[in-house]
């Protein structure tokens, strides 16, 4: 009688290579949770740009001047037309332990129907040691977000 041999992996070579995969795997998700809270950081900032952009282009394209309210110690802003009271045209809150710091820049921002803003000043968002700075300059509603 003639036995077959059938070419396979042992019970020890597939334990070995379950444990490197499992290492492996160990290792990368503390990196994984990392990156994604700095996307998450990352998606934030570029949301706000983006929102403070549009209330610009608003404020030019229909020749009215558009309110953009911080809620200092929150982590939460809108823009309405006209006055604080006005249309609502967008709301937002940050993520969780972000909120808006007043600097110089005193509520409300406005977007004049020019594009400008109509006061210059700088703001901070915080969430315990990170920290980005936002700053408005006068003329032609130009304004820049830096990190600290």
């Amino acid at each position: 009688m003639k036995v077959e041999h059938k070419n396979g992996f042992t019970f020890v070579e597939m334990l070995v290579v379950l444990m490197i995969v499992s290492v492996l795997a160990i290792i990368s998700i503390p990196r994984i949770d990392r990156l994604s809270k700095v996307k998450e950081e990352t998606y934030m900032i570029e949301q706000l740009t983006n929102d403070l952009l549009y209330a610009q282009q608003y404020a030019m394209t229909h020749k009215t001047a558009v309110v953009v309210v911080f809620y200092n110690g929150q982590g939460r802003y809108r823009v309405t037309e006209n006055s604080m009271l006005g249309r609502l045209l967008l709301q937002r809150e940050l993520p969780q332990k972000w909120a808006f710091e007043m600097a110089t820049l005193q509520n409300p921002l406005t977007f004049l129907a020019n594009g400008n803003v109509n006061k210059s000043g700088t703001m901070f968002m915080r969430n315990g040691k990170k920290a980005y700075r936002i700053v408005f300059l006068l003329g032609k509603g130009r304004f820049y977000v830096q990190k600290l």
